[in-house]
C-alpha cells in the first residue's frame, strides 16, 4: 500500500469506521472497500461523493489520492458487479425509440411505469451518449426542471397516488436524460442533480407510503442517493438515506434499515439540523416500534424530543415533519407499548395541529385513536375509525390500510365490531 492510498485507511481509522461499517454506510461490499486501501482497484464515479463525505474529505482530496487516468481505466475494466444497480431486461431498440420521441404511447406507458423497477435508469447513460455529444447543461432548462420538481411535491399532498407516480417518473426520466447527455458544469450540475435526487425522493414516498409498493421505492432510493451524491447537499442526502431506511424497516430487517440511519447521521455531521435530527430519530423510534421493541421506541422519541428543541433550521422543502408530526410518531410508540392513555394524549394533540393539507396524515392519527380509545372509551374509538374510514374511501393510502388489520382486531366482540369490519372490507387498496 503506498502512502496516498494509506491515507484512506487512515481516515476510515480516524472516522471510527471499520472496513465493513465503511462498506455498509456506502452500500459496497467489505472486500472492495480493502481493495481501495490496497490499491488494487480505485472507486467508481459514483460512489466518490459518499466516499469523500464519510472521510471528512473533499473531493479534491480524495481526486489527490486517486488518480483521474487511472480511473477511467478502472472504470472500464470494473465487473459489471461492482457497478451501481442497474438493469437490463429492456430492449436496446425500444428504449432508443422512446429516448429519440419515435416510441409508440404504449411503449410509453410500459416504460414510465417500468424504467425504474427494472433498475433501467443506469441504461440511460449508455444509450444517451452515443445519441448526441454531450454539452453544457442550459441554465433556463434548469431552472424549468427545479420548478417543475418543486411543484411536484406541493401537489404530493392533493393529488391522487397512481397518477403522481405517473407524473413523478416522467420527470424522473427527462432529469435523467438531461443529466446523462451534459457535460459537468460544477454549480448547474449540482442544482440539476438536487431537482433530479428530489423527483425520485418523491417517486419512491409514493411508492412505498401511497401504494405499498417497496421493490419499486427501493429501486427510487437507490436513484436519488446516487444523483443526490453530485448535487453535494447534506441535507438532501440524510433525508433520502433516512426516508430509504423504511424498505427493510418495514420488511422486519433493522439490521438494514439501520445501516440508512447511520448514513444518514453521517451526512448531517456535516450540516447539523435538530430539525432533521429530530426526524430520523422518529423515523428509528417507528421501525423498532413496529419490529417489537417499544421500549427503545419511546427512548428514540425522547431524543428526538430534545433534538427538536435544540434547532429547527432546515430546508424549505422539508415540509413533512414539524412538532405535529413528532406528537404522532410519540404517540404510535406509546400505542405499541400498551399504554393506551399516553398515546391517546400524543395522537389527539397531533391531529390538533396537523396541517390541513396533510390528509393522509390525518387517517393515520385517526387510525390510532382509534385503537388507543378502544380501552379508554370505546364509541370514541369507534368514532375515530369511522372518520378515518370515510377519508380511506376517497383517497386510499398504504400505510393507513396496514393499519386496519390491527384496529379492527381490537374492536372484535364489541358493538361496533361487526359495522366497522364491513366498511373496512369495502376498502380498495391505494
Amino acid at each position: 500500500m503506498d502512502n496516498r492510498r494509506e491515507e484512506i485507511a487512515r481516515r476510515r481509522r480516524v472516522q471510527g469506521l471499520s472496513q465493513e461499517a465503511l462498506a455498509a454506510l456506502l452500500n459496497v461490499a467489505r472486500t472492495t472497500v480493502a481493495r481501495w486501501e490496497s490499491g488494487e482497484v480505485v472507486p467508481l464515479p459514483w460512489v466518490r461523493p459518499r466516499l469523500a463525505e464519510a472521510l471528512g474529505l473533499s473531493l479534491v482530496d480524495l481526486d489527490a489520492v486517486f488518480d483521474p487516468a487511472a480511473l477511467q481505466e478502472v472504470v472500464v475494466a470494473t465487473p459489471v458487479a461492482e457497478e451501481p444497480p442497474g438493469p437490463a431486461t429492456l430492449d436496446d431498440d425500444v428504449l432508443w425509440r422512446i429516448l429519440m420521441d419515435e416510441g409508440d404511447e404504449l411503449e410509453r406507458k410500459q416504460f414510465l411505469r417500468l424504467v425504474l423497477a427494472t433498475g433501467a435508469v443506469s441504461a440511460l447513460s449508455t444509450v444517451e451518449a452515443a445519441a448526441s455529444p454531450r454539452s453544457v447543461l442550459d441554465p433556463r432548462s434548469v431552472k424549468s426542471y427545479a420548478s417543475i420538481a418543486a411543484v411536484q411535491r406541493d401537489l404530493y399532498w392533493s393529488l391522487d397516488a397512481p397518477a403522481m407516480l405517473d407524473v413523478t417518473l416522467g420527470h424522473l426520466r427527462l432529469g435523467t436524460q438531461l443529466l446523462n447527455a451534459s457535460a459537468r458544469d460544477d454549480h448547474l450540475t449540482r442544482t440539476m442533480s438536487a431537482a433530479v435526487a428530489h423527483t425520485a425522493l418523491l417517486a419512491a414516498r409514493v411508492s412505498l407510503f401511497d401504494l405499498g409498493q417497496p421493490r419499486l421505492a427501493e429501486r427510487c432510493f437507490a436513484v436519488a442517493e446516487s444523483i443526490a451524491a453530485d448535487a453535494r447537499d447534506p441535507w438532501l442526502a440524510a433525508v433520502v438515506a433516512g426516508h430509504h431506511a423504511f424498505v427493510p424497516g418495514f420488511a422486519g430487517d433493522l439490521t438494514a434499515a439501520q445501516r440508512h440511519l447511520d448514513l444518514s447521521m453521517v451526512h448531517l455531521r456535516y450540516r447539523p439540523s435538530g430539525l432533521v435530527e429530530s426526524w430520523l430519530g422518529c423515523v428509528s423510534a417507528e421501525l423498532h416500534a413496529r419490529n417489537g421493541s417499544a421500549v427503545e421506541a419511546r427512548n428514540l422519541t425522547g431524543r428526538a424530543e430534545q433534538a427538536l428543541a435544540r434547532s429547527t433550521e432546515a430546508p424549505g422543502w422539508f415540509d413533512f415533519y414539524d412538532a405535529s408530526r413528532l406528537a404522532g410518531f410519540a404517540g404510535n410508540a406509546e400505542l405499541l407499548a400498551g399504554k393506551p392513555a399516553t398515546a391517546a394524549t400524543w395522537l389527539g394533540r397531533a391531529l390538533d395541529e396537523l396541517d390541513d393539507k396533510a390528509t393522509k396524515q390525518r387517517t393515520v392519527l385517526l387510525l390510532d385513536l382509534a385503537a388507543a380509545h378502544r380501552t379508554l372509551d370505546a364509541d370514541q374509538g369507534a368514532a375515530y375509525a369511522d372518520e378515518a374510514l370515510t377519508l380511506l374511501e376517497t383517497e386510499p393510502y398504504s400505510a393507513a390500510i396496514d393499519r386496519l388489520g390491527d384496529v379492527m382486531s381490537r374492536f372484535d366482540g364489541t358493538p361496533h365490531g361487526t359495522r366497522l369490519a364491513e366498511r373496512a372490507r369495502t376498502l380498495q387498496p391505494a
